[in-house]
């Protein structure tokens, strides 16, 4: 959140009440100019104790149940653009001490200044996609040991949603919800009908519109592409652009697809994370399946977040390409990095 603190009204009453008092006693012999010149001091250095509205500060997450900021907050309006970025070694591991001077980025080409940068582990809002359609009847009960292990190895703190997938998706598990009712609406689970994806990534989005965290990431996990949505993959990924979703994927592909949905779901589904700054996983046994909810699981838990003022302050509401990239020492190494494609410019 970009915000900018300033004082609460109690910060008046400090200086207020002694002048009150003040003014009472000048009333008769003392001059007049000299309790002006008094007020004046005072209302000079109540002044200048605020923090000008121009001076942008990235505040922390407030936790569930700690208690509220006791200082009033002014939302600036001032194009702050947050990104998140993994960074791998070769061996798949997060790599963390980076700094700064470490990134480069490049707005719509344009280099830009990195103003903020972070490698602490948030709590994120984290809605799971699951396919339950007649053709996950076989890989089910993978799919539900899948999502039991994302849960153990999460955040503590994180929240939860959960859409389930058939012919039509529905939200079985909303953020408000306690996370431990996942397990026994899964292992409730019937696969029947249709598979309409797209459909469930669009529901994911809107279900994260409700969430409690800024940090927001959808994993999607199924057996392979759609054939039953009302929405297209192209409007899944303009609406997962607009609504800054970070999106994994845990492909439960056959090894030899049969179907033509089959054929084209690895490569829609790698279209549409990779804009989001994710990744599809392939996972054909259940040891490839562990790998990728550990390696999702981490790699959320160990992401930088870098913050930047875009030198281009147009409020067009215009996509912006956008490139991130490792600089100085960081830059010599075999680092793989991951971040979104772009955002979208603010409006008003």
């Amino acid at each position: 959140m970009v915000v900018a603190r300033a004082k609460s009204s109690s910060a008046i009453q400090q200086w207020r009440t002694p002048l009150g008092l003040f003014a009472g006693v000048c009333s008769s012999p003392l001059p007049r100019f000299l309790f002006a010149v008094v007020v004046a001091l005072a209302a000079s250095s109540y002044v200048t104790a605020q923090v000008d509205i121009n001076e942008v500060h990235v505040l922390p997450h407030v936790m569930p149940g700690s208690p509220a900021p006791t200082q009033q907050v002014l939302r600036a309006k001032v194009d702050l653009v947050l990104v998140n970025v993994t960074v791998l070694d070769h061996a798949g591991r997060a790599v963390t001490g980076l700094e700064r001077a470490n990134f480069a980025v490049l707005d719509d080409k344009n280099p830009q200044t990195v103003r903020y940068l972070s490698n602490v582990d948030e709590p994120i809002s984290l809605v799971v996609v699951l396919d339950a359609s007649a053709s996950m009847a076989a890989k089910i009960q993978e799919a539900r040991k899948a999502l039991t292990e994302l849960i153990n190895t999460s955040n503590p703190q994180d929240d939860f949603g959960l859409v389930i997938v058939r012919d039509k998706p529905q939200v079985t598990l909303h953020f408000d919800d306690s996370a431990s009712e996942i397990h026994g609406l899964v292992e409730a689970l019937q696969p029947d009908g249709f598979t309409a994806l797209w459909d469930g990534m669009y529901l994911g989005v809107k279900e994260l519109e409700n969430s409690h965290y800024q940090r927001k990431a959808m994993v999607v996990i199924s057996d392979g592409g759609d054939n039953h949505s009302r929405y297209t993959e192209s409007q899944v990924k303009s609406l997962l652009e607009e609504a800054d979703v970070e999106v994994y994927a845990i492909g439960m592909f056959d090894r030899f697809a049969r179907r033509l949905e089959e054929k084209t779901g690895p490569l829609q589904l790698d279209e549409v994370t990779s804009v989001t700054g994710g990744r599809v996983f392939s996972a054909h046994d259940s040891e490839e399946l562990s790998r990728a909810v550990t390696q999702i699981s981490h790699e959320l838990r160990n992401q930088y977040v870098l913050g930047y003022y875009p030198s281009n302050r147009t409020r067009d509401g215009k996509w912006r390409r956008l490139k991130v990239h490792l600089a100085g020492s960081a830059s010599q190494a075999k680092f793989r990095l991951y971040a979104k494609k772009g955002y979208y410019a603010p409006t008003e």
